[in-house]
C-alpha cells in the first residue's frame, strides 16, 4: 500500500486561521464564558480551614548542647512523617467523630481532613475542607483537640503543640475559577482549530485564485467565473440606469 503523504505549507495555515478567525475566536469566547458561569454559579464552594502543628521531643539530654539540639531537630524531622500516618487512621477519626458528637462519621471526617509535612521544619498543617466555613473550623478544632492527646498515647517521647488554631475561612478554597477558565480557554482553542484544519482537509472543493498557473500539473486554461457576483453587479448598474433615466426625464 501506498503511504499518502499530506504536507501542509505555512502558507496554508495561515489561509485556514484567516478563513477560520471568527469561528475559533467565537469557540474560545464560548468555552471560556461556559466555565466561568457554570464554576461561578453551578459549582458548589468549598472551604479550607487549617491548623498548624509543632512537633516537640523529650529525647534531649539535660545537657544542652549543639549537637544535642540538632539532633533532636533531626529526630523530631523525621517523626512528622510517622504522626501523620498515625493520624491518618480509623481510630484517630473515630475519635474527632466522637469529640463531634457523631455528627459526622470516621469515613465523612477522613475525606475532608488532610495533612501536609514541611521537610525543612518540625511543623506540619491539618487541613478541613468542607461545604460551609464555619463547620470547617468546627472539624478543625476537633482535630486540634484529638490530635496531641492520641500522639502522646501513641508514644511518649514526642508530643504535639498547636501552632496556629483553626480560624473561619472568609473566602472559598475550591472551585478556582481562573485556572477553569484557562482550561477552557485551551480546550476551545484546540478544538477549533482541530475543527477548522480537519474541515479545510476534507474540502473537496478546487480553489482556485489569480496567482495559480497549473493545477494537477496541468496548465489552467480558463476558469468558471462566479456568476452569482456578476449577476448581483448586473442588478446593480441596472438599477443605477434606472435611476439616472428618472433623473433626466425630470
Amino acid at each position: 500500500m501506498e503511504e499518502t503523504e499530506i504536507t501542509i505549507s505555512l502558507k496554508d495555515i495561515f489561509r485556514v486561521l484567516k478563513k477560520n478567525l471568527i469561528f475559533i475566536i467565537l469557540m474560545v469566547l464560548i468555552f471560556s464564558a461556559s466555565a466561568f458561569f457554570i464554576t461561578k454559579f453551578f459549582i458548589p464552594k468549598k472551604y479550607t480551614s487549617n491548623i498548624s502543628l509543632y512537633v516537640d521531643t523529650n529525647y534531649v539530654t539535660d545537657n544542652s548542647s549543639s549537637a544535642n539540639d540538632l539532633y533532636s531537630y533531626n529526630y523530631a524531622q523525621k517523626l512528622v512523617a510517622t504522626y501523620i500516618k498515625m493520624l491518618n487512621t480509623k481510630t484517630f477519626y473515630s475519635k474527632v467523630a466522637e469529640r463531634l458528637d457523631n455528627k459526622y462519621t470516621a469515613t465523612e471526617i477522613s475525606k475532608m481532613v488532610y495533612f501536609k509535612s514541611d521537610e525543612e521544619t518540625e511543623i506540619f498543617q491539618a487541613s478541613v475542607v468542607c461545604y460551609s466555613p464555619n463547620e470547617a473550623k468546627y472539624i478543625a478544632d476537633a482535630v486540634s483537640k484529638v490530635a496531641p492527646t492520641v500522639i502522646s498515647n501513641l508514644n511518649n517521647n514526642a508530643t504535639l503543640k498547636i501552632v496556629d488554631e483553626a480560624d473561619i475561612p472568609q473566602t472559598y478554597s475550591s472551585p478556582n475559577i481562573t485556572k477553569n477558565i484557562l482550561i477552557a480557554f485551551a480546550a476551545g482553542l484546540v478544538l477549533s482549530l482541530l475543527i477548522a484544519f480537519l474541515r479545510d482537509y476534507f474540502d473537496v472543493k478546487i480553489k482556485y485564485d489569480s496567482s495559480m498557473t497549473t493545477l494537477g500539473g496541468v496548465p489552467v486554461l480558463t476558469a468558471i467565473p462566479d456568476f452569482e457576483y456578476f449577476v448581483g453587479k448586473a442588478e446593480s448598474i441596472e438599477d443605477i440606469m434606472e435611476s439616472s433615466d428618472e433623473n433626466d426625464s425630470k
